[in-house]
């Protein structure tokens, strides 16, 4: 059964499950396969609540794919916001756009979105503008009405947020 009649159907079998279970309702997530199909349709129907669960687990339990499905979890999340979402692939092909995902605002505007699990890996500004310049050629979108968004799920370097009052200060306890 499909993962989206199981949630029309019986949604307590899915309700209080970790995302890598539901993962597993629908198989392995590759590109342009249908489990990954399967699985981003369920999200389109699940509730936002579970879509903020789902972000969390991603961020924060590592698991095969957690990468891949946060990817589509943000995905989500664009079109919630009101973008015409272009889903980006899990992994890269020689001679096509690496993004992970491309959003168009109604106002025409375009961000190319690249979505990380943690910052514990450099992010190459580079690829990402190669992307963008790859759109662009494309035509798929301009670059005078285009950006990036980076999304990154948790911090594990430690360097790009500052220290909070009272933490982590040597000579205090939290």
């Amino acid at each position: 059964m499909a993962l989206i009649d199981i949630w029309n159907n019986t949604p307590d079998q899915l309700q209080g499950k970790k995302l890598r279970q539901v993962i597993g309702f629908a198989g392995k997530l590759t590109d342009e396969g249908a489990s990954s199909k399967e699985f981003r349709e369920y999200l389109s129907a699940a509730p936002s609540e579970l879509l903020a669960q789902y972000a969390r687990e991603c961020s924060v339990e590592k698991f095969e794919d957690s990468g891949l499905a946060l990817q589509d979890v943000v995905n989500e999340i664009g079109r919630r916001l009101g973008f015409d979402v272009t889903n980006g692939r899990y992994r890269g092909v020689s001679g096509q756009p690496g993004f992970d995902g491309l959003w168009r605002s109604p106002d025409d505007h375009s961000l190319v979105v690249e979505v990380k699990t943690t910052d514990a890996y450099r992010i190459s500004l580079d690829t990402s503008a190669g992307y963008r310049k790859s759109l662009v050629q494309s035509q798929r979108l301009t670059e005078d009405k285009s950006s990036f968004l980076f999304v990154v799920g948790r911090e594990d370097t430690g360097s790009s947020r500052p220290r909070s009052e009272g933490r982590d200060t040597p000579g205090m306890s939290a």
